[in-house]
C-alpha cells in the first residue's frame, strides 16, 4: 500500500534539473563536434527525473538516491563532452581560432554545471514528507 506523501523541495528541484536536462539536450546539437553518448547521459538523466516524481510515495530510499545519480549522469555529460573538444580549445588557446568556436560548448558545459549543481542540493534535501 502506498504512502501518503506531499512532494518536496528535493523532488521538485530534480524536476528542474530533468528540464535543464532537456535543454543540454537539444543545446548540445549546436557544438561543433558532439559525442553520442553524452545524450545517453542526459536522456538517462531525464528518465530518472520523471521517475523519481512517479515513485514518490513508493520508495523513499530510491527516489532519495535519483538526485545523485541524475548529478552523476549530468557531470559525465559535461566530462565526456569536453573529450572531443580538446583539439578545438588548444586551438582557441593558441590563437589558431576564435572563442565563437567553441562558445555553445561553453554554454552547454555551464548549463550542464547548473543542473549538476541543482542534482546535488537536491541529494541534499527531502523528496518527499509524510502526509499528516
Amino acid at each position: 500500500m502506498m504512502n501518503k506523501t506531499k512532494k518536496s523541495i528535493g523532488l521538485y528541484l530534480t524536476l528542474v534539473a530533468g528540464i535543464i536536462a532537456i535543454v543540454e539536450a537539444i543545446y548540445y546539437g549546436k557544438v561543433m563536434y558532439t559525442f553520442q553518448p553524452v545524450y545517453y547521459f542526459l536522456a538517462g538523466a531525464i528518465v530518472l527525473a520523471v521517475l523519481s516524481f512517479v515513485l514518490v510515495g513508493f520508495n523513499k530510499v530510491i527516489t532519495g538516491f535519483i538526485p545523485v545519480v541524475n548529478a552523476v549522469l549530468m557531470a559525465s555529460a559535461a566530462v565526456w563532452s569536453a573529450s572531443v573538444m580538446v583539439n578545438q580549445i588548444g586551438y582557441v588557446v593558441s590563437g589558431l581560432d576564435g572563442i565563437d568556436t567553441i562558445m555553445s560548448f561553453i554554454i552547454f558545459c555551464s548549463i550542464a554545471v547548473v543542473g549538476m549543481i541543482l542534482n546535488i542540493v537536491a541529494s541534499f534535501l527531502p523528496v518527499a514528507k509524510e502526509a499528516e
